[in-house]
This record gives structure tokens, sequence and C-alpha cells, in this order.
């Protein structure tokens, strides 16, 4: 169940991932030059951390259900046993509002929306009979996270922002595609070159693909 589920996840996140990029690819104009940008994206990518935990990573803490302490004060009573755990009162967001707030703040409005049925809605996918629940619900009691959406990504990613070049074929005044050399937190021997996209919009620029 819980690989079906995480199936069903990616492949959200990659329908994700192209309808973002595919709607950006409109305008023309001349690309930035990177020290135009290069404090914003550092600014970006660095927030990205935080939130990429609520989207690909561990989600939030919560109480299980079952444990030694659920037992003794009966946490869950009166509660569906439908996979949702409550999220600890001590976690950084306490609301599907917050969260929204903390990645409009990095991803821009294609790509963040293109994630929100998965996150906070649900996914159904006829094809493989398959339901995927939404990872984040709340109701007037609670805020719970899903315990069968697993993790996509663990660890994160050290990125080398001295060395980051705009990819000028693929990249115009209102889009840019940016490789940072990077390696992941668990092999930091293996580095390599991962390519991110940014869109303008709203002022600034923000992620238009996952940076994790």
């Amino acid at each position: 169940m819980k690989k079906r589920i995480c199936s069903l996840l990616l492949i959200c996140l990659l329908l994700g991932v192209c309808a973002a990029g595919m709607s950006a690819c409109g305008s023309k104009g001349e690309p930035p030059q990177v020290q135009e940008v290069y404090d914003r994206i550092v600014e970006v990518v660095e927030a990205s951390h935080e939130v990429n935990v609520l989207l690909f990573g561990a989600g939030l803490p919560v109480y299980p259900r079952g444990d030694a302490e659920d037992e003794l004060i009966h946490r869950y009573y009166g509660v569906n046993d439908d996979g949702r755990e409550f999220v600890s009162p001590y976690a950084k967001y306490r609301s599907v509002s917050e969260m929204k707030t903390a990645i409009s703040a990095v991803y821009s409005v294609d790509y963040r929306h293109s994630l929100y049925e998965t996150l906070f809605t649900g996914y159904a996918d006829e094809n493989v009979a398959a339901t995927m629940p939404a990872r984040f619900q709340e109701d007037e009691r609670a805020l719970y996270q899903s315990e069968y959406v697993s993790a996509l990504v663990k660890g994160g990613r050290i990125y080398d922002y001295a060395e980051m070049e705009i990819d000028e074929k693929s990249s115009h005044a209102t889009r840019i595609r940016v490789g940072i050399p990077s390696y992941s937190e668990s092999h930091p021997e293996v580095k390599t070159t991962v390519y991110l996209s940014f869109v303008f919009e709203n002022g600034d620029w923000y992620l238009d693909s996952p940076s994790c």
C-alpha cells in the first residue's frame, strides 16, 4: 500500500514539473546575467530546504497511533482509524494556510498549485485503481498528516553557488535554467551539476522545479 501511494505521489510531482515547465515557454528576451539574480537564487534555494521537508521529505512531527502515550491518554479516542495522525503542536507549521504561505515564498504559482492536490486534497488514479490520500488535512480540531505517504527524498543537498551558471540556450527574460554544482549530504564525494528552473513573476524570481 505504501509503495503504491509513494509511486503515485512521485508521478504527481513529476507531472507538476512538466506542467510548470510547459506553462512558461511563451516569453522572449535576453536572460539576466548571473550577478543580477545571484542573491535571489541563493535566497530561494536555501529557503526551499525547509519547505521541501513538507513536499518531499519526512513532513511534520506527529503523535503516532498506538504508542505507549496514546494507550495511556487515549489521544485518538473517537478519531477514525484512517491513517491520519495528529501533527504536534510544536511543529513549525500548524495549519494548511501556514504551509501554503511558506511554499508560495519559494515556488512559482504554477508549480506550487500543481502540488496542492497531492498535499492537501488527495488523488485518485483510475488507471491503476488506487487512491492517494492528501498528505495533510485539517478540521476544527487539529492538523493531521497521513501515515501512508512516505518521504520521497531523505537528506538534503549542498550547493556550490560560486560556480552557478545560467544556461542561456534554455533561458530568456522571464525564465532561466540555472546549473549549480551540488552534492547530497549522504554522499559528499559525488558532485554533480543540478539544473533548476526559475520564473520571474510578481516582481521576483521563484523556483519552477524541485530543488531537492
